[in-house]
């Protein structure tokens, strides 16, 4: 199985989770966020001028992370996947999860708005899931990322019954120009009540960059 990768981020601290880890960024999304910095994760095969795809096999990618495993097993870091949408290229990832050292934490940062099939693979391998639920009001929702949440709302309440809330770290962020201060108070309301955990609230912070994205028309 081969997987379809947009970067390996070595080294990486404070942001991807607990220690030293390595982001492994896959193309391929099903939301069109309005400030997306990894806009070109869309790109198909034919089209994709911005970013070289670098096409690996799970022992591939494993040989990669091998070369921090010393920096994973001395700060309690690991692996970690994004994207794009790394849920759609479960599979793959459930291969590399088998190959991988037991010590590594293995993550992944995703929306959960995929279907629960892709989710199903993966359930025992993800030692911390990184949700971005955007907002939980379903206009905002949609007018942001471009589509509907139900498969978010689905997948939070199924996945509330296979892994422990300890391993959930739900994201919940202060959009400009699409919510205020109190729609992101309701969201983090609603994952306290569902899921009985602190969300972490933050702000995006709009670039130049990131403006002339969300210009872009599809």
């Amino acid at each position: 199985m081969i997987g379809d990768i947009m970067s390996i981020s070595r080294l990486r601290m404070g942001t991807d989770g607990k220690g030293v880890t390595t982001l492994v960024a896959f193309f391929g999304c099903p939301l069109h966020c309005k400030y997306c910095i990894n806009n070109f994760c869309h790109e198909d095969e034919e089209h994709s001028d911005s970013v070289p795809r670098g096409a690996y096999t799970s022992k591939e990618l494993i040989k990669i992370l091998e070369k921090d495993d010393l920096y994973y097993r001395m700060s309690g870091g690991g692996v970690t996947f994004g994207g794009g949408e790394p849920l759609l290229q479960s599979a793959f990832i459930h291969e590399v999860c088998k190959l991988a050292d037991p010590s590594w934490q293995m993550r992944i940062e995703t929306s959960l708005n995929v279907p629960w099939r892709y989710i199903e693979p993966i359930i025992h391998d993800i030692d911390e899931w990184i949700i971005d639920i955007k907002d939980m009001n379903p206009h905002i929702y949609k007018a942001y990322t471009g589509v509907r949440y139900d498969n978010l709302i689905e997948n939070i309440f199924r996945l509330k019954e296979w892994v422990d809330t300890s391993k959930l770290h739900v994201r919940a962020p202060r959009i400009p120009e699409f919510n205020e201060e109190k729609d992101a108070e309701e969201s983090v309301k609603w994952v306290k009540d569902i899921l009985d955990v602190e969300p972490e609230v933050f702000d995006y912070i709009q670039t130049v960059l990131i403006k002339r994205m969300a210009m872009r028309k599809y």
